[in-house]
Protein backbone atom coordinates (compact mmCIF):
# COMPACT_ATOMS: atom_id res chain seq x y z
CA UNK A 1 0.00 0.00 0.00
CA UNK A 2 2.87 2.36 0.78
CA UNK A 3 4.44 1.75 -2.62
CA UNK A 4 1.12 2.49 -4.34
CA UNK A 5 0.68 5.77 -2.48
CA UNK A 6 4.26 6.76 -3.23
CA UNK A 7 3.74 6.06 -6.93
CA UNK A 8 0.49 8.05 -6.98
CA UNK A 9 2.25 10.96 -5.28
CA UNK A 10 5.00 10.93 -7.90
CA UNK A 11 2.44 10.87 -10.71
CA UNK A 12 0.49 13.75 -9.16
CA UNK A 13 3.69 15.78 -8.81
CA UNK A 14 4.61 15.21 -12.46
CA UNK A 15 1.10 16.16 -13.61
CA UNK A 16 1.21 19.40 -11.61
CA UNK A 17 4.64 20.22 -13.08
CA UNK A 18 3.34 19.52 -16.59
CA UNK A 19 0.27 21.74 -16.06
CA UNK A 20 2.56 24.50 -14.81
CA UNK A 21 4.68 24.22 -17.94
CA UNK A 22 1.58 24.41 -20.14
CA UNK A 23 0.28 27.47 -18.26
CA UNK A 24 3.65 29.20 -18.58
CA UNK A 25 3.68 28.53 -22.32
CA UNK A 26 0.12 29.84 -22.76
CA UNK A 27 0.82 33.01 -20.78
CA UNK A 28 4.04 33.58 -22.71
CA UNK A 29 2.33 33.54 -26.11
CA UNK A 30 -0.24 36.33 -26.67
CA UNK A 31 -2.09 34.46 -29.41
CA UNK A 32 -2.51 31.38 -27.22
CA UNK A 33 -3.60 33.54 -24.29
CA UNK A 34 -6.21 35.28 -26.44
CA UNK A 35 -7.52 31.96 -27.77
CA UNK A 36 -7.74 30.37 -24.34
CA UNK A 37 -9.45 33.51 -23.03
CA UNK A 38 -12.12 33.35 -25.75
CA UNK A 39 -12.69 29.65 -25.14
CA UNK A 40 -13.01 30.20 -21.39
CA UNK A 41 -15.44 33.11 -21.78
CA UNK A 42 -17.49 31.12 -24.31
CA UNK A 43 -17.67 28.18 -21.94
CA UNK A 44 -18.82 30.40 -19.11
CA UNK A 45 -21.51 31.96 -21.28
CA UNK A 46 -22.66 28.50 -22.42
CA UNK A 47 -22.89 27.13 -18.88
CA UNK A 48 -24.68 30.26 -17.65
CA UNK A 49 -27.14 30.04 -20.58
CA UNK A 50 -27.93 26.42 -19.77
CA UNK A 51 -28.51 27.28 -16.12
CA UNK A 52 -30.93 30.05 -17.10
CA UNK A 53 -32.84 27.86 -19.54
CA UNK A 54 -33.38 25.09 -16.98
CA UNK A 55 -35.34 27.37 -14.64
Amino acid sequence: MTALLTSLGEVATEVIDYVGTICTTIVGQPLLLLTVGFLFIGGCIGIFGRLLSRG
